[in-house]
């Protein structure tokens, strides 16, 4: 319910009330990227806003919203606030303003809220918090749908966080939050409208230069965010750490459970329910894989980039079997400790025995640490959410965020490859759904299916080994798993519909088995025969049955 009052109502050419050629400016086209000297001219202009009764003097943060302050700001230089209303008033939570609708009394009062300057800005999701006296943008179910709406804060609403794009705030030690009550209170008709519309009416914006915040203290934020991006292969998850100025990839369906609260970086990434795969280990086996992630101070009497020798292992477990120990060195001359582990660990009942697999770097000031944990006999199947996360993990270096760029070097990919690789062993690991094998697994009946065993080959051993083969993997996913499921569910109740499902995907099993002989040794020799392999498919799924089906009817016509 909340949700649906800080949206934009879209009916049909309503939105876009102001023609582009009445704004005055010429609107935003797509992102912009903003020099510091930029946003640093946009962080000394405030926005005084003149009601009937009080003003509000907004205090504006590019550092955050770049886009979204610069939209703002060139909507109070044309006018365009000047005459519209507080449409939406709901004390105890917000009021919210913006559409050009509300300068004509005469207008329908049902389409409040439906107006805007014509275009759309992107979002700029933040750390900054939802408090009492913070300003936000109002939005549609898209989240890349803002426009000239926003809403203030009359009490804090920190569950609206990471959802809106916050660029302001009401400035502390002004009569600015006396002026948020005063139009809270305005009595509203069962649309939260006011009652009283001269009240809450703007009556002029304007933008104040030379402005300074230098005696004013920061707004609250969160350490962290998730910010969603699209990259080769489909939608990611990006974790943001502002506060420790790390950022790295979330893995597909993986999360970030824990976070510490003290001064350096601490973290627990763990599968989330939504990843199927992981709940037939945690089934058998009881344990949740997990990636540990930390920071520390960094020995001052330490020079240069090289991580010391230090490793992590379990506490309350034996003596780790060392299986690979490096320490290595990218193209930038930043040095890595890359090693592998076992470790057995006594329970109650049983021994345990334990593969860990992490690195460690270093920057200026801190060291960092990635450790991916789990039951050595399912250690090969979650080494990707490692791979994930090391891949375009960020620090802060040489004081801006970049990448450590070890994922690429010859000896991480090869730890990588020999940790994905099946190891002979006399007794079988439990049988699990491999990832991408649901339907496969429920049509042949066990994951030790040769069928499915050939399809988790080629995917570990040929598609997984290159840029465009991992990436395709992560939007195929994406795919398969919405409806997978529910697929190898009712396989599993329906011997009938079992059948029909193994004599459909045979073929494609069949048609897969030429990558593994293949010679496949770049990125264009994965992305040709993967490409031929799609068409063929293409082919003899829809373009022979249609080929046939024509054929058919055609002697049908014939006869």
């Amino acid at each position: 319910m909340v949700f649906a009052i800080l949206t934009i109502g879209f009916a049909g050419s309503m939105f876009a009330q102001s023609a582009v050629g009445d704004l005055g400016f010429t609107p935003p086209v797509g992102e912009k990227e903003y020099t510091q000297m930029e946003i640093d001219e946009m962080k000394q202009k405030a926005v005084l806003i003149t009601m009937n009764d009080g003003t509000f003097m907004i205090e504006l943060f590019p550092e955050d919203a770049p886009n979204t302050v610069n939209n703002f700001l060139k909507l109070v230089e044309s006018g365009y606030y000047d005459g519209i209303v507080f449409h939406r008033i709901i004390p105890g939570f917000m009021i919210q303003t913006g559409d050009p609708n509300t300068k004509d009394l005469e207008i329908d009062r049902s389409l409040w809220g439906t107006g805007g300057p014509g275009y759309s800005i992107n979002e700029e999701f933040n750390t900054l918090q939802h408090d009492r006296g913070m300003i936000s943008m109002a939005r549609s179910h898209d989240k890349n749908s803002a426009g000239s709406q926003f809403f203030i804060v009359h009490k804090d609403s920190n569950f609206l966080d990471a959802e809106y794009t916050v660029f302001g705030r009401l400035i502390p030690g002004t009569h600015s939050i006396a002026a948020l009550d005063n139009i809270a209170n305005i009595p509203t008709d069962r649309n939260d409208a006011p009652l009283d519309v001269s009240k809450a009416t703007i009556i002029k914006a304007r933008i104040l230069d030379s402005f300074s915040t230098a005696d004013f203290p920061g707004p609250d934020r969160n350490n962290s965010i998730v910010e969603q991006s699209f990259v080769t292969g489909g939608l990611v998850d990006k974790f943001v750490d502002t506060k420790n100025k790390v950022s790295f990839t979330l893995p597909y369906r993986w999360a970030v459970v824990e976070e510490g609260t003290g001064e350096h970086l601490s973290l627990i990434v763990e599968p989330t329910p939504e990843e199927h795969n992981v709940q037939i280990q945690i089934d058998e086996t009881g344990f949740r894989p997990q990636l540990l992630i930390f920071s520390e101070e960094r020995d001052v009497r330490i020079t240069g980039t090289e991580p010391g020798p230090g490793f992590f292992s379990i506490q309350a477990g034996d003596r780790p079997m060392i299986l690979s120990d490096y320490i290595f060195e990218n193209d930038n001359g930043r040095y890595a400790h890359l090693m592998v582990s076992t470790q057995n660990y006594q329970t109650q009942t049983e021994t345990v025995k334990f593969k860990i697999m992490q690195i460690h770097f270093t920057n200026s000031e801190l060291n960092y640490s990635v450790i991916y944990i789990n039951v050595a006999d399912w250690f090969r199947y979650e080494i990707n959410s490692f791979d994930t996360v090391v891949k375009d993990f960020e620090i802060m270096m040489n004081g801006k965020m970049q990448p450590i760029e070890f994922a690429s070097e010859p000896i991480f990919k090869r730890i990588i490859a020999d940790a994905r690789a099946q190891k002979e062993i006399e007794t079988p690991p439990p049988a699990r759904v491999g990832s991408g094998c649901l339907i496969a697994t429920a049509s042949y009946g066990s994951e030790l299916a040769p069928q499915v065993q050939q399809l988790r080959e080629i995917r570990d051993d040929v598609v997984l080994q290159t840029e465009s083969g991992s990436a395709f993997m992560m939007g195929f996913n994406q795919f398969y798993y919405s409806f997978s499921p529910i697929i190898a569910d009712y396989e599993r109740e329906n011997p009938i519909f079992k059948e029909v499902v193994k004599l459909t995907i045979t073929p494609l099993l069949t048609s897969l088995t030429l990558l593994q002989y293949a010679d496949i040794d770049s990125e264009s020799d994965m992305l040709g025969y993967g490409i031929a392999v799609i068409l063929l498919n293409i082919g003899m799924y829809f373009i022979a049955p249609a080929v046939l089906i024509t054929k058919i009817r055609s002697f049908y016509k014939l006869q």
